[in-house]
């Protein structure tokens, strides 16, 4: 798990609201975020094994990992990469922002646009979803960092992770579509 100095440290060079709000829990609560974070992180389908070994020691973890190929460089088996602990910070960060966040069943949406010109409006388009494969689980930038070492999914991997892994495109499963204007 990420310890709470070197959070700090990442998360005081971020500038946003949410991260000056972070910075400002107490040393209890912080903890909890990241607490909450590794565990969401844990859940995920990485590649590779996990080693059951931290700096030595036995541990429950996923990470450190054996058999993870990232751009045909093996990651290093005995140690957790830069990116899982920052993802775990900014994780943190959103999560203290949003609790809700990790009860979430994806971050897809169908909103385009919602208001202007004084009068209430709303847009919609087709919404987005994890289960079918058009949203991911996971906060984009989270996403950017852990993506190359989620494993890809397989044939009976009931999806949850879209853009991550070695992953292909889903269009060559749909129908073909026609645009119809206006006639």
């Amino acid at each position: 798990m990420a310890d709470l100095e070197n959070a700090r440290i990442y998360v005081g060079g971020m500038y946003s609201p949410q991260a000056t709000a972070w910075l400002a829990l107490s040393d209890a609560d912080a903890t909890k975020t990241l607490v909450t974070a590794t565990r969401y992180l844990d859940r995920l389908p990485w590649d590779g094994t996990a080693t059951h070994l931290l700096d030595g020691q036995p541990t429950t973890l996923q990470w450190p990992r054996s058999g993870v190929i990232v751009n045909g460089v093996e990651i290093d088996p005995l140690t957790v990469p830069v990116e899982i602990t920052e993802a775990t910070y900014e994780l943190a960060v959103l999560i203290a922002a949003k609790p809700g966040l990790v009860s979430q069943a994806d971050q897809g949406s169908n909103l385009k646009r919602a208001g202007g010109g004084g009068a209430p409006e709303v847009e919609f388009f087709a919404p987005t979803s994890a289960a079918r494969g058009t949203a991911s689980t996971l906060p984009y930038v989270v996403l950017q960092l852990v993506g190359k070492f989620l494993a890809s999914p397989s044939d009976d991997f009931d999806g949850g992770i879209s853009g991550a892994g070695n992953t292909s495109s889903a269009f060559r499963r749909c129908r073909q579509l026609n645009l119809v204007g206006p006639e």
